[in-house]
Formats: structure tokens, C-alpha cells, sequence
């Protein structure tokens, strides 16, 4: 664990001096044109045609973009930075004002979103899309985790953090029993029906604001990548990173077997909530609440390899956003129907970067000779990394196109570069 999450920091520290080499973390398309918007870890936002990719204009912020909405009326673009929400003109990007909310949570065209406040409040703030006002304020008892709607916004979804529960088997539907081979969902589901832990989860009625069902699930669900939360019939459903749930009218939550299960690192409802789409790298499944059956897609090409980050859609297809700037476009029948990229350069050529960071001469000079020998045939400066020690973003070379860094870049790690390269647009 220390491992990884060092490995983290380490590629947080490089991607936070580029302009477009953080995290893409959000993709929406505005309502009523072919508009899309995608944001991430920089100060800028994307707006492409979402039918060709071809790029209409560019927004610049002030922050961070970690989410993204449209008013219901396509004319507030509304951004989550993780501290507030900001509130722009979607043509220029100026904003008009803000609300403070560091765990907000945003939905397609909606109403509302929301902030659960676990740390201050502990409750749920829901917020108009139209001018921030507060609509109302709901403290379950427990400690939200996050919220969402049904398809026509009149219940208010309430899921819990984690929790100590009494009476876990009594909360059972079913054991699970332990797959024949490796299952991302059927390892979770065995690890946690009988670990004492779970979750509140509450149902509130937006017009009365009345609490509908407040129970325990005995299941510990993750926000840390994707996470959904939805009805569809008279039924609730819960995709998370690793766990697929539903939960009936009377509170008792069953886990959903698939034989496609796959880590959820984007996962959205579509289809008028009558589907769930679940993304890891470019592949992954749809499940259709009707039928409780998984369609599973592939959007890859020649074994390529970009996390999924987010996914949209509109009323007829459904917009996976992937790492590598790509978006794999999905028709209703789970099928791949187009695949575009985003330009994200800036007209000055492509760089790449390397983190400086071991501790030895020894262990320096060794990466230095790696660079060195890839780099000299192609006519780069020779470096010497004893005159960046410690830095995180050592410019190591410049290319024309991003296809020529990423043909040096892969050089160095064939030959055995250990520490991180970075490609960013040269600004």
C-alpha cells in the first residue's frame, strides 16, 4: 500500500507543473446542441463537437475542473474544483458566482446537485441548478458518503460511509459462494458479508421531505473511482469500484453476480435509468436493471491500454472519456460506434519530462546514460541529471507531434528508465 500510494505522489508532483497532463477527470454534453464539455486536473475545458471531436472552443479557468453539469436549460455550465462549485457562462467561461461545497456531486441536465458534508454537517445539502440556492438540507443520522435521484429527481438516494452494524446475517439476502476463478464483484461480496461492516442508506421524499426507508445494507461501497447511485422500477441500484447492488423497496440490498465484472473506474447511469454502464479500461459492461442481464463492450484498439475516467450521454448514445483523450462512443445496444481524440495540444510541439528523484549519485547517473543514449542519435542535448536533483519535471526532449514523444518515451522504457516520464504540451 505504501508502495502505491508513493507512486501516486510522485506522478501527482510531475503532472501538477503541465498544462494538460493531469488527470482528465469529467465529460457532459450540454442540452440541446452537440456541445461536449471535458475538463480535468487543469484550468481548462474542452469543448468539442461531440459527433465529430472537432474542437469548437476552449474555457479557460481559474481552477480545476474535477466535475461537470449542465442546468437543466444548457445555460449554466456548472464546475466542481473539490473546495466549491462554480457557476460559468458556457461560451466564455466567466463565472457568475460560486457555492462552497468540498464534496459535491454532479448529474447530467438535473435540477439539483449536491454536497455530502460528512465531515461538518453530516448532512445533505441539495442546491439549485438554476441559482445555487440551498433547496433543502437532509442529516441522515449517518455519515453520507454521497446521494443521487431517480430518473425524475422526486427521491433523494442517500448512501452511508462506512459503519459498524448489528445483526449482519440478519441482512443477508443470500450467501454469495466463492467463485472458480478470480471475480472482481464475487471476491468483494465473499470478503464483506460477514466483516460486521455496512451501510446507511436512506430514501427521502423531495416534496414532503419526508424519510421514505432508512435501514443498514451490509455492504461497504467506495467512492474513490466510480460510483452511481439510481432507481429503476421499485428497485435501487449501487455501482461502485467493485460491487454491483440493488436494493428493493424494503431496504434488503442483494449483490449482483456477472461473469464481465470489471474495477469501476467510470460507471453512470443511462438510458433513462434503465441501464448502467461500467468502464475500467476501455471495456467493460452494461446492465440492464429490466432484465438484470450485463452486455459486455470492448472499445479497444491493437491491445492499447487508457483507464477510463468518465461517461455521459445523450438520448441516443453514451460517451466513455478515457485517459489517453479518446472517447469511445456507445449506441443502445452497447456497441462502438465511433471513436474520436481530443487535441490537446497548444501549437508549440510536445515535451517530455522526467521526475529526478532518486537519492544516489549512482542510481542518477545510470538514468542520465539511459536518457543520454536514447536521446543522442536523435539529436537531444545531453542531460546531467546532477543539475535538476530533486525536480519533478526535468525537460528531457521536445517533439513535433505527440506521436514522436511517445515513440521516445517508450525508447526509454525499454531500455530500462526507471523513474516517470511525463508527455505535456509545450506551453
Amino acid at each position: 500500500m505504501k508502495k502505491v500510494l508513493l507512486l501516486v505522489m510522485l506522478m501527482f508532483s510531475v503532472a501538477t507543473s503541465f498544462s494538460f497532463e493531469n488527470d482528465l477527470t469529467s465529460v457532459c454534453v450540454r442540452p440541446g446542441t452537440n456541445e461536449m464539455y471535458v475538463g480535468g486536473e487543469f484550468k481548462t475545458i474542452f469543448v468539442v463537437d461531440k459527433k465529430t471531436g472537432s474542437e469548437i472552443r476552449r474555457l479557460t479557468l481559474e481552477t480545476k475542473a474535477m466535475d461537470i453539469q449542465f442546468s437543466q436549460d444548457g445555460k449554466n455550465l456548472i464546475v466542481s474544483d473539490g473546495r466549491k462549485v462554480l457557476f460559468l457562462n458556457p461560451e466564455t467561461g466567466e463565472q457568475t458566482y460560486f457555492v462552497k461545497a468540498s464534496t459535491a456531486r454532479l448529474f447530467e441536465n438535473a435540477p439539483y446537485f449536491i454536497d455530502a458534508d460528512w465531515i461538518f454537517s453530516k448532512s445533505v445539502i441539495v442546491y439549485s441548478t438554476v441559482d445555487g440556492s440551498i433547496v433543502y438540507k437532509h442529516t441522515p443520522g449517518f455519515d453520507p458518503l454521497d446521494a443521487g435521484f431517480d430518473k425524475d429527481f422526486k427521491e433523494l438516494i442517500i448512501l452511508g460511509r462506512s459503519q459498524d452494524i448489528k445483526g449482519e446475517k440478519k441482512l443477508i439476502v443470500k450467501e454469495v459462494e466463492e467463485a472458480n476463478g478470480y471475480n472482481v464483484y464475487n471476491k468483494a461480496y465473499v470478503e464483506q458479508q460477514n466483516d460486521k461492516k455496512g451501510s446507511g442508506f436512506e430514501i427521502v421524499d423531495m416534496a414532503t421531505k419526508a424519510s421514505k426507508l432508512k435501514v443498514e445494507i451490509p455492504y461497504e461501497t467506495s467512492k474513490s473511482f466510480g460510483l452511481s447511485i439510481s432507481k429503476f422500477g421499485e428497485n435501487y441500484f449501487l455501482s461502485c469500484w467493485d460491487m454491483l447492488l440493488k436494493v428493493d423497496g424494503e431496504g434488503m440490498a442483494t449483490p449482483i453476480s456477472c461473469a464481465d465484472a470489471t474495477f469501476a473506474y467510470a460507471t453512470n447511469v443511462i438510458m433513462n435509468s434503465k441501464k448502467i454502464m461500467v468502464s475500467s479500461t476501455k471495456n467493460g459492461f452494461v446492465f440492464d436493471c429490466s432484465t438484470e442481464t450485463a452486455i459486455p463492450f470492448d472499445a479497444r484498439q491493437n491491445n492499447e491500454f487508457a483507464y477510463s475516467k468518465d461517461i455521459t450521454f445523450d438520448d441516443v448514445n453514451s460517451y466513455m472519456l478515457n485517459a489517453d483523450f479518446t472517447v469511445s462512443v456507445l449506441n443502445e445496444k452497447s456497441m462502438v460506434v465511433q471513436r474520436f481524440k481530443i487535441d490537446n495540444s497548444t501549437g508549440k510541439g510536445f515535451g517530455v519530462y522526467y521526475y529526478n528523484g532518486y537519492s544516489k549519485k549512482e542510481a542518477r547517473d545510470k538514468e542520465a546514460n539511459i536518457i543520454n543514449e536514447v536521446g543522442g542519435p536523435l539529436g537531444l542535448a545531453t542531460i546531467d541529471l546532477e543539475q535538476h536533483i530533486g525536480s519533478s519535471d526535468v525537460l528531457i526532449g521536445t517533439f513535433e507531434t505527440i506521436e514522436k514523444a511517445e515513440e521516445y518515451k517508450a525508447a526509454l522504457k525499454s531500455k530500462g528508465l526507471s523513474y516517470i516520464t511525463k508527455i505535456a504540451p509545450i506551453e
